[in-house]
C-alpha cells in the first residue's frame, strides 16, 4: 500500500538489547536525535534501568527509551512481546543493533512483516553460532549494516553473507561535544582525576578484556621500564567495565608481577568521558580485534594523539607518524617503541599530532555526512516499497 508523507512521518523502530556504556549504545541515541522530521524514532530495550539516564542523560530525547520487553534475555517471551509491539506499531522500519537483536529482530519481523528491516553488526569475531544465523538470515535483512572494514570482511568470509547487502556506514562523533580543551578545561580535567603536573598519562578506555589487551599494553611498558625509558611520571589509566571476570582479575596480578603498579590507576565506567580525554596526553589502544572504535574516533576529536594496533585501525582513524602510531597487532616490541616516542615527545609535539588526528576524523567521519548516508538509504528502502 503506497504512503504519503501528508500521512505523516515515518515510524523507525529501533530496538537494542540495552543501553550500558558502549559504543554502540552512543551510535543508535546519535542516530535517533539526528534524524529529521520526516523519520520518527522510538527506541526498544529488552528492559529499561536507571543505567540508561546515567550513561546517556544528554542523549535521550524526551520519553526515551518508549517500549521495553521487560526480560533480561530474549527467547520465546521477548519474541512475543516484540511481535506484539510490531503489529501494534507498525514501523515503516525495524532497525536493530548489536548481535543478538538482530538475530531476534529478523525473527519477528517474519512473523509481523516490516517493510524495511535493517540490522547492524557493530562487533567483530562473533562466533560461530551468530556466523550462521548471518548466513540463513541474511534475505531477511534489506541491508546488513557495519561501521567498519574488518567487519565487512568478516561477514563476507566467515558468514558468507552476500557483499551487495552489506553497506558500511561509519560512526557519528560529535565534534562540538569532543573537542580539544582549554587550558582552563585541561587543568580542571586533571585535577578532577587527580593527575599531577609534569605526568604523562596514557588512557586505555574500554572494559577489561582479552580483546583490549590489556596484559600486551604491560608487557610493552614493562620492556620500556627494563630499558630505563618508563619514567617515574608516566600514567597509565585503565577505564572500563570489569566485564570479563577471569581476565579483569588477572590484569591487576599481571601489571604487580610486571613492576607496574605504581604506574598504573583502575578506573570504573567513566560517565564523562570528555574530562578524561581533556586531562590525558594519549590514548592507546592495542586491541586484538576491533570494529570501529569510538574512544579512539573521541580521543582524536579531542587533540589527542593515539598509538593503536593494526586491527584497532582498520578503517585508517590514526595517520600513522602524523597523529600517532599504527603497530602491528600482537608486537609488544613494536608498541613499547611507539609508545616511547609519544613519551617522549614534547607536549606541542604531542599537541601537533592530536591537531592533525582531529582534521581527519573531523574530514573523514563528520557527522553529517554519516547522518546523510544514513537517511539516504532510508529513503531509498521506503522509496523501493513503495511508501514514499
Amino acid at each position: 500500500m503506497r504512503r504519503s508523507t501528508a500521512d505523516g512521518p515515518h515510524k523507525v523502530l529501533l530496538f537494542i538489547p540495552h543501553l550500558q556504556q558502549g559504543g554502540a549504545e552512543r551510535q543508535i541515541l546519535e542516530l535517533m536525535r539526528r534524524l529529521p522530521p520526516h523519520y520518527a524514532p522510538s527506541l526498544c530495550l529488552y528492559r529499561a534501568n536507571d543505567e540508561a539516564r546515567t550513561h546517556y542523560a544528554s542523549y535521550l530525547p524526551p520519553g526515551e527509551p518508549r517500549h521495553a520487553l521487560d526480560v533480561d534475555d530474549m527467547g520465546p517471551v521477548g519474541l512475543a512481546r516484540l511481535v506484539k509491539l510490531l503489529r501494534k506499531e507498525r514501523p515503516a522500519i525495524l532497525h536493530s543493533y548489536r548481535d543478538k537483536a538482530n538475530l531476534w529482530a529478523r525473527l519477528a519481523a517474519l512473523m509481523a512483516p516490516v517493510p524495511v528491516v535493517l540490522t547492524s553488526v557493530r562487533n567483530r569475531y562473533q562466533g560461530p553460532l551468530y556466523g550462521a544465523a548471518e548466513f540463513l538470515l541474511q534475505t531477511t535483512s534489506d541491508r546488513v549494516l557495519t561501521n567498519s572494514r574488518g567487519i565487512e570482511e568478516e561477514l563476507v568470509n566467515w558468514s558468507r553473507v552476500r557483499p551487495d547487502r552489506i553497506q558500511i556506514i561509519n560512526n557519528f562523533v560529535d565534534l562540538e561535544q569532543f573537542r580539544p580543551p582549554t587550558a582552563d578545561e585541561r587543568a580542571r580535567a586533571r585535577a578532577h582525576h587527580g593527575f599531577a603536573d609534569g605526568e604523562i598519562v596514557l588512557i586505555l578506555p574500554g572494559r577489561l578484556a582479552m580483546q583490549k589487551h590489556q596484559l600486551g599494553l604491560g608487557l610493552a611498558l614493562s620492556m620500556l621500564r627494563h630499558r630505563g625509558k618508563l619514567a617515574s611520571n608516566v600514567r597509565l589509566v585503565l577505564a572500563g567495565r570489569r566485564r570479563d571476570k577471569i581476565y579483569s582479575r588477572i590484569v591487576p596480578v599481571g601489571m604487580r608481577m610486571l613492576g607496574l603498579g605504581e604506574h598504573i590507576t583502575y578506573l570504573e565506567p567513566v560517565k564523562d568521558m570528555l574530562t578524561l580525554y581533556h586531562a590525558a596526553d594519549a590514548l592507546v589502544m592495542p586491541s586484538l580485534f576491533e570494529g570501529m572504535p569510538n574512544a579512539v574516533l573521541e580521543a582524536h576529536a579531542c587533540g589527542l594523539p593515539c598509538v593503536v594496533s593494526h586491527a584497532a585501525n582498520r578503517d585508517g582513524i590514526v595517520l600513522d607518524e602524523q597523529s600517532g602510531f599504527e603497530v602491528p597487532t600482537l608486537d609488544p616490541a613494536a608498541l613499547a617503541a611507539a609508545i616511547e616516542k609519544v613519551i617522549g615527545a614534547s607536549e606541542d609535539q604531542r599537541r601537533a599530532m592530536g591537531v592533525r588526528g582531529r582534521a581527519n576524523v573531523a574530514h573523514r567521519f563528520h557527522p553529517d555526512r554519516i547522518l546523510e548516508e544514513t537517511v539516504a538509504l532510508y529513503d531509498d528502502l521506503i522509496a523501493e516499497k513503495g511508501l514514499a
